[in-house]
């Protein structure tokens, strides 16, 4: 590894059971874009380009914890020891994007996070038939947990009120919520 690759000072987190974030310490990489061609806009809060991380060798490091540098959330999806001498990591990382917000737990203190909000998404029943379009956001579970029915949700100055959980929208890293507007 050459001397000035891993700029970095990231924070290793894990999700626990309780879905809560774990912090493991803190790791020195080096981050950039993989996707060298045009990157097309996202379209939930998944980034579509792929990041690659390098890193000295941890066993801190495996898929499913996260790195968050600065403003910056990545999910590890795979980790390489390409060389096989246990000195260097290559991480593939998706990258968590969005807008700033500020969760509101019904029981809690409010949180900041990131959110992606779609306007009129569509609402399915159990034969895949669309039934109505609502605001659909989707939260990171590492920032905000499992968030439920009454929570709220401040973004850009408009306060929203979440009012179902959008179907399978929940994969262990993003959860889906649909919104009403606060008038």
């Amino acid at each position: 590894m050459r001397a000035g690759e891993l700029r970095y000072r990231a924070s290793v987190l894990e999700l626990t059971p309780e879905i809560r974030p774990l912090d493991l310490g803190r790791r020195w990489i080096g981050i950039r874009g993989r996707e060298a061609g045009d990157v097309q806009a996202a379209t939930g809060l998944r980034a579509r380009a792929m990041v690659e991380v390098r890193a000295r060798f941890t066993s801190a490091l495996r898929p499913g914890r996260y790195l968050c540098h600065g403003k910056r959330l990545l999910v590890i999806t795979s980790v390489r020891d390409f060389r096989g001498d246990q000195a260097e990591l290559i991480l593939s990382c998706e990258e968590l994007v969005g807008e700033p917000a500020e969760f509101r737990p019904a029981d809690g203190p409010p949180v900041p996070c990131r959110v992606f909000i779609t306007h009129s998404a569509p609402v399915f029943d159990d034969e895949q038939r669309v039934t109505d379009y609502r605001t659909l956001a989707e939260l990171a579970l590492i920032e905000v947990g499992r968030c439920q029915v009454d929570d709220q949700l401040q973004v850009a100055g408009q306060l929203y009120n979440m009012i179902d959980y959008a179907g399978s929208s929940d994969d262990g890293v993003v959860r889906g919520m649909y919104l009403e507007a606060v008038t």
